[in-house]
């Protein structure tokens, strides 16, 4: 869970973790598969799930407990009111349909990213980039435009407060080094992401600033074996930054 702020109510906490730990374990899991995560009885995790199921946050099917659609409705109320989004969405389907690969958005929220929307191109991959999936930012090329467009003190406070976890063997998880890459990225105006989240999966990604607005970043995503190092240097870059150049001029003059 995130930093806590103020007091809290300790029940809707422990809900509230309980639905994480769902999501986290794919979406789907047995009472004794979250309780095993948890550091609570068994027959607490069991209340709380029945709380959730009666609220429709989860449903229950045969054994397992799966994330409800109250859980859809709630995100989609955030999309709606989310400028970034409604603005990107259109240029990011014509950028999936261009390259024929897979599109991402991510926003910055408490330090990790939030992947907003995704759109796919006849070719595109199939890899966990759903609605509200979150993750840290220094291992996707999404997360490193980001952290290239922040001052030295947020991307400090960021990394101070969740650190540089490894994904994959590919991970920079020195800070020396990681400096470097956002060094190499605010003169590129781009990042790269080379097997640094998943395996035989390449990216490209170009960040979205404008003064006011949330920290953003689009990218381009594919296989490797169709990700050369000349198409993610040429092809991809130039589509992705004047995409990401076509939704700054929309949110500055919206």
């Amino acid at each position: 869970m995130s930093k806590q702020r103020g007091r809290t109510v300790e029940a809707t906490k422990t809900s509230l973790t309980v639905l994480d730990v769902i999501a986290e374990l794919g979406g789907e899991a047995e009472t004794a598969e979250i309780a095993n995560e948890l550091p609570f009885a068994v027959s607490t995790v069991y209340k709380h799930l029945r709380t959730l199921e009666n609220e429709g946050f989860i449903t229950k099917c045969g054994g397992q407990y799966r994330i409800g659609s109250k859980c859809l409705e709630l995100g989609g109320y955030v999309r709606q009111y989310d400028d970034i989004y409604r603005t990107a969405e259109a240029d990011l389907q014509e950028m999936a349909n261009e390259t024929g690969e897979l599109a991402n958005l991510m926003v910055e929220e408490d330090g990790l990213g939030v992947y907003i929307h995704t759109a796919k191109g006849e070719k595109a991959v199939n890899i966990d980039t759903s609605l509200g999936k979150r993750m840290p930012l220094n291992f996707t090329a999404l997360g490193k435009a980001i952290l290239s467009t922040m001052t030295e003190e947020r991307v400090d406070e960021i990394l101070d407060q969740r650190g540089l976890p490894r994904q994959t063997p590919q991970t920079i998880t020195d800070r020396d080094e990681f400096d470097a890459e956002l060094e190499r990225i605010r003169d590129s105006g781009v990042a790269y992401e080379r097997n640094q989240r998943v395996d035989g999966i390449c990216c490209v990604a170009a960040p979205i600033t404008v003064e006011g607005k949330r920290h953003a970043a689009i990218s381009i995503t594919g296989p490797e074996r169709r990700m050369s190092e000349e198409r993610l240097q040429n092809e991809l870059k130039d589509v992705v930054q004047r995409v990401a150049n076509v939704i700054e001029i929309n949110l500055t003059y919206e």
